[in-house]
């Protein structure tokens, strides 16, 4: 019975070892597997990354093809003026992902259309996608009517130069008729200036339910702004001024009956405003016809 108990002992012992013995070699196996694995994929890695698709062809950079380089969001900067901007900008040898384009995004941004730039990278091939934003132009400053614009005025009160014209129809713009002197110099406007015309001229549209066409400002304290349909003589664009253009809303509608040529209409003032005909005047208030002359020759 007793050496019965110790074989059946000695039996389990050797069975419990062998399974000791070949989970360790399983064990073993999967780390050799595992450390084979590893070294494959670092191997293929460093394979993948010297691929010729990571590095930027620079003869093609150089000639602006396509394959290496697309620009975006570029309705008012030419491209060429980009595309020279990062030629000057020398690029390492170095994979795609390592690329700094920070130097490149830099430079665009002293472009003056230009408001934010992001560079993609992308591989197989190597290639940069130039994203840009530019600013919004909103209005065009020309000292005659029929002349062409000498600048056009973004919305956060950015100059862009001539060079940069004609601006694309696709933005709506305002012309604005000025001399830049007589006390309204527009090469000192910043945006709360613009900010000031824009809210007049969109109020304007609205209550009048006609585009602007123009506004002359040559002379600040006399402004004229002229709709589709009617001349409106504003006077100063000061504190009133959007309460004027209220006025609009209810003049236009006694302009339409009106079948003598009309001059402009007048709305210089918080307690009168007038038709004025080629030949003379006709109230649309309670004030006299006579009263609203005497303010324009005082204006005048």
């Amino acid at each position: 019975m007793g050496q019965e108990y110790y074989r059946r002992r000695l039996k389990a012992n050797k069975m419990r070892r062998l399974i000791a013995s070949r989970r360790s070699a399983i064990r073993n196996f999967r780390l050799l597997l595992r450390f084979s694995l590893i070294v494959l994929i670092i191997l293929f890695a460093i394979k993948v990354i010297k691929l010729p698709g990571w590095y930027i062809n620079s003869d093609l950079l150089a000639i602006a093809d396509p394959r290496v380089i697309k620009i975006e969001g570029n309705a008012i900067t030419p491209k060429y003026k980009i595309i020279d901007l990062v030629r000057q900008v020398p690029l390492p040898y170095v994979q795609i992902f390592r690329l700094d384009t920070s130097e490149i995004e830099n430079n665009l941004l002293k472009l003056q259309p230009i408001k934010k730039v992001y560079i993609r990278r992308l591989w197989n091939p190597a290639r940069l996608n130039i994203i840009i934003e530019e600013r919004l132009p909103v209005f065009l400053i020309t000292p005659a009517l029929d002349a062409e614009p000498i600048y056009a005025i973004t919305t956060d009160g950015v100059f862009i130069d001539r060079e940069y014209m004609p601006i694309s129809p696709k933005f709506k713009t305002y012309k604005i008729i000025t001399y830049g002197v007589r006390g309204d110099d527009y090469e000192k406007w910043n945006k709360q200036r613009v900010d000031e015309i824009l809210m007049l001229t969109k109020s304007i549209e609205t209550y009048g339910g006609q585009k602007v066409e123009y506004i002359d400002l040559r002379n600040p304290s006399d402004v004229y702004i002229k709709l589709e349909k009617v001349l409106i003589r504003f006077g100063e664009i000061n504190d009133t001024a959007l309460k004027r253009a209220k006025w609009v809303a209810t003049i236009l509608p006694e302009v339409a009956k009106f079948k003598q040529k009309i001059k402009y209409v007048d709305l210089r003032w918080e307690d009168a405003k007038y038709i004025k005909l080629e030949e003379a005047s006709e109230h649309i208030n309670d004030k006299t016809n006579e009263d609203a002359e005497d303010k324009e020759e005082q204006q005048n």
